[in-house]
């Protein structure tokens, strides 16, 4: 009996030695290893064309080289959120994937491959094709978005023992200073609070619009007869690289449905019209060259509601990177011709009784007429 005894006092001596020797921390507040970490977008002026920020943002978070969470927010400016130890990379977009109409979004939890694709749209009619058009689809128009990537950062088991041994600490007094009633721990609470927010990391991101302009100018002589135009450009850049900040291989076309007609000389009849579409711009980011095999289809519908002109020009190198619009990230600018050598002569046709007829910016079915090629 006596061994046995002994045997019972030696261990519960043991067990009270090794329960002494741990770190204690308060019951009533749960502990997790994680660090705090706000997401802090910065945004300036010249990012958004309409000078409003978006109403929400998604962020997206890699630990260790996968997915680890996503967290949609109404808090564009700062956000707060919880991570454990690890090596991080994260990217946000503007609002979230389901809130745009005019784009799909592909492998979003895939860092490296993050991206957007612009959705197919009805082929019209009227568009002239040809062979090497056969791989290439009609695209919706991008809406604007916003992305951004922050830089690469860690999270250590020191930095969680950290910042949580002063979070649990700031809970604790917090719970004690409700039962307080002269603010006793007012100056031990601003003291923790201050280390909690000593130990939270901050990760900076600065959101860029990913969509470009195209913008179009045609002059033409006879211009006064012009009643609607519309046109199509192939050759444009279907897919951009969220992550990346380029565009893919994909090819496809554009419609540009709004147009409006300018008069540089009444005299002369010489005028031009103007046409502008957002775009994520050329495919593989690539620079206008005269490799490219891309063209602008042109239809013109007349005064006298019944003609039809339809021109082709070839794009090529002629396509002009210029300093963007305010918001945009970039401007890809096409002129044809110039007032003085219109690029084109529009039939001289006669308004339906004789009465005059100015130029529509929106865009109606009409019938094909003939097709004019212009060597460029």
């Amino acid at each position: 009996m006596r061994k046995f005894r002994s045997i019972w006092v030696a261990a519960f001596v043991l067990l009270a030695a090794l329960f002494g020797s741990c770190e204690r921390r308060p019951l009533e507040i749960g502990y997790r290893s994680t660090v705090g970490v706000i997401v802090k977008c910065l945004w300036e002026v010249a990012v958004y064309p309409d000078g409003i920020k978006p109403s929400g943002v998604t962020l997206y978070f890699f630990r260790d080289g996968a997915f680890y969470s996503s967290l949609t927010t109404a808090s564009v400016d700062s956000c707060e959120v919880q991570l454990p130890e690890g090596h991080y990379q994260m990217y946000m977009i503007s609002q979230s994937p389901e809130e745009y109409w005019r784009m799909d979004f592909e492998h979003m939890t895939d860092f490296n491959s993050a991206a957007t694709t612009l959705r197919s749209a009805a082929t019209p009619q009227w568009i002239a094709t040809r062979s090497s058009f056969d791989d290439e689809t009609v695209v919706e128009n991008p809406e604007v978005l916003y992305a951004g990537v922050s830089d690469e950062f860690d999270i250590t088991h020191q930095m969680t023992e950290d910042y949580q041994e002063n979070y649990v600490k700031l809970k604790s007094l917090k719970a004690s200073a409700q039962k307080e009633t002269k603010g006793r721990l007012d100056d031990e609470i601003a003291e923790y609070e201050e280390r909690v927010l000593y130990y939270t990391i901050r990760i900076p991101v600065r959101p860029q619009n990913i969509v470009s302009q195209l913008w179009v100018t045609i002059y033409a002589g006879n211009a006064d007869v012009l009643k609607s135009v519309r046109a199509s450009t192939s050759g444009m850049a279907k897919t951009y690289e969220l992550t990346q900040f380029t565009t893919n291989n994909e090819n496809a076309i554009q419609i540009i449905n709004q147009w409006s007609l300018t008069m540089d000389d009444n005299v002369n009849r010489v005028g031009h019209i103007d046409g502008v579409i957002t775009t994520f711009g050329l495919p593989n980011g690539e620079s206008p060259t005269e490799k490219r095999d891309s063209s602008l289809n042109v239809s013109a519908l007349l005064i006298d509601n019944s003609t039809v002109a339809d021109y082709v020009f070839d794009v090529g190198d002629k396509i002009k990177e210029l300093p963007p619009n305010p918001g945009y990230r970039k401007l890809y600018r096409l002129v044809f011709g110039t007032k003085e050598e219109p690029i084109i002569i529009l039939p001289d046709v006669q308004p339906p009784g004789g009465k005059t007829s100015g130029m529509e910016a929106t865009v109606d079915d009409w019938e094909d007429g003939e097709t004019v090629e212009i060597p460029m």
